[in-house]
């Protein structure tokens, strides 16, 4: 039974947990664990939503639209992962979709521009829900009309029950007493007309010994038309519980031109009401009272005066004043005075006639200064400047900024600071003064020594002064010493007096694995004070350090800018490797032994080739390129290079033929010239260059077709051969023309007459 109860409590606070993070906002993807990002898709899919709604759903909840994808891919992952912890109702079926769906996108809704007028961004937000409550209790001064349901209740000595709807004519029927007509009168007042109908059939009523209680139902619904400059103007159906601001809000509010402060209630062609909107932007305050009727209309007008406010106050904006708002109401719109606001005038621009007006309104005149339409009013703020301040800095206990009171002076104020530090400087200070009605700041110079000592005048102190009492610290240059090399951290090091070559070495992380300790190398700067240029500026010496650093056995004190230079052990590094594929017994990645270790080595290291492989066609790549050599050729020792690459091809007895001949294929090899393996392809196209026609070996060489006077000599052809025919170029000339026949024919005859007079 304990069991039970255990597991019980277990899965409500498993429930409770899961519920929680559900409800909460969501700010980042990050934030959430695998098993909570699985918890919260299971929610979204419980309630029914598609894909498409539950991520509009996170959105809504805090998650940013870039995190959504990352969801998404966590999400998918999990699922791959693991199945099981989604259950089976929860899979997402087709994952590549859901991963490149972005329409949900498209119905999030737009949020508008914030507005520079007050009091219009309260209408920019579609996420807010500003609809009547219709569970409230029933207002009294509700007016009824047709369509509405009244319930009417009766307890006591009578027991009824009854709801009915209000018929278009007005009336409602009560049970065993008729019809009443209630068409226009409040629920107040229907009730008072209610229980005078129903004391005839039952009496009870009036002697208290029953209770009637008449409620309404379900409400009808009312058509309200919205014009003038709204933003959204129209007709809207409403229900009849809804009040005049929820209908503010459905239009979306003013428009550019429209008017918060005087917007019209209109009922029967007659204004039965005009609302401020700004009392309720202001505190808070909603007239109640106001209660809509079928056939209202709600109108915005134009706006009469809008003034600019800007500068240090609380809410910079555009605001609406009334006829005989002051500044004084214009800053209470506003929020009052920023933090750094200076309160003795404002500044306002006003549009005259035929050029703009400046004008200095003083504090005292705030409640009388009645602004115009288009008027721009600025806020100062209070200088940065201090009207009581001196500044003390450097070497002192407590630098800072100090009040400048009365009889101030430079030793009462290093007194304040509690006097100087270790470091301090005491030979001079100074302080930088801006001299009143001059533009050129002074700077005027003290002995700190002496003035503590009161050997020297003190000095009085005026607004903003700044003293500077330097420490010995900042005059002296920052020596360094330079460590670079086979070191964890090289880099410079602060030069301090007593530091040894270990002391730097070790500073720098001490030696790496490959380090040639024992020919550490300092390089120091000559004490050269000759007024001739020198030819030899360092001075070079080489020791050997313990890779312990234990002791200071190289003895050898540092100086300022000495550069120690760790070398790399010569023959401490991997010579690399090469890879061996094809038709070899034991293929794969092997360490290059030695620095000129051959093709032949390395094949016997691999096990030798097996029987099919074909020797004369090996290949050797490197840098992705295949080198054109033959490896084995007698007298050639080839040697081989980190990375390089060995392909030992199959042995083949075919031949294949390519390119521009009309039966590209694969023919068994027969000692065939090149000119045969062509033939039995079909010859060449009419496209086809059998001038340029070659051959590519098994082991990468080309060899091209050679011509001398009308002589061709074609390539030798070997198993595993391919004979490639190009084709002819665009441009390429068939043929000789009648121009070099002619000059051809000419050649050949003064030769031949030269051959004949040579013989004679």
């Amino acid at each position: 039974m304990k069991r039970i109860i255990y597991i019980a409590l277990v899965s409500l606070l498993c429930f409770q947990a899961t519920g929680v993070m559900a409800q909460r906002k969501i700010e980042s993807v990050g934030q959430l664990s695998d098993q909570q990002l699985i918890q919260l898709w299971q929610q979204t899919q419980k309630q029914g939503m598609s894909e498409s709604d539950a991520m509009k759903e996170l959105v809504k909840r805090g998650m940013s639209v870039s995190d959504v994808a990352e969801f998404k891919r966590r999400l998918v992952r999990l699922q791959a992962s693991d199945r099981k912890m989604f259950g089976k109702d929860n899979l997402i079926t087709d994952t590549a979709y859901f991963l490149r769906d972005s329409t949900w996108k498209y119905e999030l809704p737009d949020i508008r521009i914030p507005s520079p007028y007050y009091g219009f961004d309260f209408f920019n937000n579609p996420q807010a829900s500003f609809i009547p409550n219709v569970n409230m209790a029933t207002p009294a001064n509700y007016v009824l009309g047709p369509g509405d349901e009244i319930i009417v209740n009766i307890t006591g000595l009578n027991e009824v029950s009854h709801r009915e709807r209000v018929t278009r004519e007005g009336n409602f029927e009560l049970p065993h007493a008729g019809f009443v007509q209630v068409s226009g009168l409040t629920i107040e007042q229907a009730t008072t007309r209610i229980r005078t109908k129903l004391k005839l059939p039952y009496p009870a009523l009036a002697s208290g010994q029953s209770q009637l209680l008449v409620t309404l139902g379900n409400v009808r619904s009312i058509r309200v038309t919205v014009i003038g400059e709204a933003d959204r103007p129209g007709d809207y159906t409403i229900s009849s519980l809804a009040g005049f601001f929820n209908v503010l809000y459905l239009s979306g509010g003013p428009g550019k031109n429209g008017s918060l402060r005087s917007i019209e209630l209109i009922r029967n062609n007659k204004v039965i009401k005009t609302v401020d909107f700004y009392q309720f932007l202001q505190s808070g305050l909603m007239d109640t009272e106001i209660r809509l009727q079928d056939r209202d209309i709600i109108r915005y007008p134009l706006y009469n005066k809008r003034v600019v406010l800007s500068g240090a106050v609380r809410r910079p904006s555009v605001y609406e004043l009334l006829e005989k708002e002051t500044l004084a109401d214009l800053l209470r719109f506003a929020g009052g005075w920023a933090d750094m606001a200076f309160k003795g005038s404002l500044k306002v621009s006003q549009v005259g006639n035929q050029e703009r007006l400046f004008r200095d309104v003083p504090e005292t005149d705030f409640s009388y200064f009645i602004p115009r339409n288009a008027d721009s009013v600025f806020v100062d703020k209070v200088r940065e400047r201090f009207l009581n301040r001196v500044i003390i800095a450097g070497s002192v206990v407590r630098p800072g900024n100090y009040e400048l009171v009365e009889g101030l002076s430079l030793l009462r104020l290093i007194q304040k600071a509690n006097g100087l530090t270790e470091d301090a400087f005491v030979n001079r200070g100074y302080i930088k003064r801006q001299a009143p009605g001059t533009t050129e700041p002074l700077l005027v110079s003290f002995n700190v020594a002496e003035l503590l000592a009161g050997k020297a005048t003190d000095i009085p102190l005026f607004r903003e002064d700044s003293v500077v009492i330097q420490s010995r610290n900042d005059l002296i240059s920052q020596m360094s010493i330079t460590v670079g090399g086979n070191v964890r951290n090289p880099g410079t090091i602060a030069f301090r007096k007593g530091m040894t070559l270990e002391d730097a070495i070790l500073l720098a992380g001490g030696f790496t694995n490959d380090a040639a300790t024992h020919k550490v190398e300092v390089s120091r700067l000559q004490k050269n004070n000759a007024d001739t240029l020198a030819n030899r500026l360092l001075t070079l010496f080489t020791v050997k350090v313990d890779s312990s650093l234990d002791t200071d056995k190289t003895a050898i004190q540092l100086e300022p800018l000495d550069y120690i230079f760790v070398p790399k052990l010569l023959n401490y590094q991997l010579p690399g490797s090469v890879k061996l594929r094809g038709e070899i017994l034991y293929a794969g990645d092997y360490a290059l032994e030695r620095r000129d270790e051959t093709v032949t080595e390395m094949l016997q290291r691999a096990g030798g080739i097996s029987p099919y492989a074909s020797m004369r066609d090996i290949q050797v790549f490197r840098n992705n390129l295949r080198v054109a050599s033959d490896v084995f050729s007698a007298g050639e020792r080839f040697v081989l290079l980190p990375n390089d690459s060995i392909y030992i091809p199959r042995s083949t007895s075919f031949v294949e033929v390519k390119g521009a001949v009309f039966n590209p294929q694969i023919l068994s090899y027969g000692n065939g010239s090149l000119k045969s393996y062509i033939a039995d392809a079909g010859g060449v196209t009419d496209n086809g260059n059998l001038k340029k026609a070659y051959v590519q070996y098994s082991n990468g060489i080309s060899r091209k077709t050679k011509k001398f006077l009308f002589f061709r000599s074609y390539p030798k052809v070997l198993p595993g051969s391919k004979i490639v025919v190009p084709e002819r170029s665009a441009t390429e000339r068939r043929g000789l023309s009648i121009i070099e026949i002619s000059s051809l024919t000419g050649t050949l005859t003064a030769l031949i007459s030269l051959i004949a007079v040579l013989r004679n």
